[in-house]
């Protein structure tokens, strides 16, 4: 499942937006919890562009539900300017299943543009990620996913992209930066517009 059916920098306009949408989701997760745990069925909470690392980990200890975990995106984090190793080694230990992708991103004047890319030939380490989801969750399920779309807009350097985070700054932003300087798409990114 998801939290939010979009990306949080483009659906919220405010701290204040963000704030309530937590309200609403805590209300949604409580009332789920004890169905799951009845029917001992795992329901795993995508990191979908929304939550970063940190709050998902907060929120996940505290249901503290063996049923409440996450579907673990290897490259969503990246658009709330999140390490994906970091985020992957700080999820990993909740994952009930894995949306297993690569990615490729290239900067923009506005940020970055982020696309799916066939494993291997993006910015993730993609033998890094499986050791550590393995190390911690032996059985978990891979499945991969890409996704046929134009490269998605983070518009992180824009004063909209921030009005909804109070927990992130610029050591956050020079990272993500430079990790996609230090790792140019091999090819342009793919694009569907004009097929």
């Amino acid at each position: 499942v998801v939290c939010l059916l979009g990306r949080r920098y483009e659906l919220m306009q405010s701290l204040d937006d963000w704030k309530q949408a937590i309200e609403r989701f805590h209300r949604q997760i409580a009332t789920a919890v004890p169905i799951v745990e009845r029917h001992r069925m795992p329901l795993g909470i995508e990191n979908h562009k929304d939550w970063r690392v940190d709050q998902q980990v907060a929120l996940l200890k505290h249901y503290s539900s063996e049923y409440l975990g996450v579907c673990l995106d290897t490259g969503n984090n990246l658009t709330v300017l999140d390490d994906p190793i970091e985020t992957v080694e700080k999820l990993a230990p909740y994952t009930f299943n894995v949306h297993f992708k690569d990615m490729a991103a290239e900067e923009t004047e506005n940020g970055f543009r982020l696309s799916e890319v066939p494993l291997g030939e993006g910015m993730l380490d993609m033998k890094r990620i499986v050791d550590t989801i393995r190390r911690a969750r032996p059985a978990v399920r891979f499945s991969l996913e890409m996704i046929t779309r134009d490269p998605l807009e983070v518009p992180c350097l824009t004063e909209k992209y921030w009005s909804t985070f109070d927990n992130v700054n610029g050591v956050h932003l020079a990272r993500t930066l430079a990790g996609i300087r230090a790792h140019p798409p091999g090819a342009p990114l793919p694009r569907i517009s004009g097929l």
